[in-house]
């Protein structure tokens, strides 16, 4: 694997349409139904942490990817037999099975037929790039903008 850092990927529509509507409910739900206790704690919270998770950037080094986030890395680390392989179909038959299904991006475990079970560090499923070990099971799917040169670089 050759090391590098990785813009992600632009939001995608759905994603920029889902948080924008999000973050117009937190302002306009507790006018509306005169809701002060869920405006002040519960919508606010919501977005707040889903931010905390959302994905802005990757680095690989060596055998070892980071996940940035705003206030974080996450630290995945690549079994040695590792390829990564653009996925322009990811959508088709995709379930999320727990996490965030477009929230300033799409984290968490997702499903579809051709993967099976995937985490996923995502925020365009345009630019997927599916990064999977036959031998143990393994598979993550990240977006990053660059894809050929991500999977370049993790294909080596």
């Amino acid at each position: 694997m050759i090391p590098g850092q990785f813009k992600p990927a632009s939001l995608d529509v759905m994603a920029k349409v889902t948080t924008v509507l999000m973050i117009v409910a937190a302002g306009a739900i507790p006018l509306i139904l005169d809701q002060i206790r869920y405006f002040v704690a519960f919508l606010p919270a919501i977005l707040f942490v889903t931010w905390l998770f959302s994905v802005t950037g990757f680095t690989l080094e060596g055998n070892i990817l980071l996940v940035s986030r705003p206030l974080w890395k996450t630290k995945i680390i690549l079994p040695p037999d590792c390829t990564a392989r653009a996925e322009p179909e990811i959508r088709k038959g995709l379930l999320k099975t727990m996490g965030n299904g477009g929230l300033f991006g799409y984290t968490g475990g997702f499903r579809n037929k051709k993967l099976g079970n995937f985490k996923t560090y995502a925020t365009n499923w345009s630019n997927a790039v599916s990064l999977t070990c036959e031998a143990n099971d393994f598979c993550i799917v990240v977006t990053p903008e660059d894809m050929e040169m991500f999977i370049q670089s993790v294909n080596g």
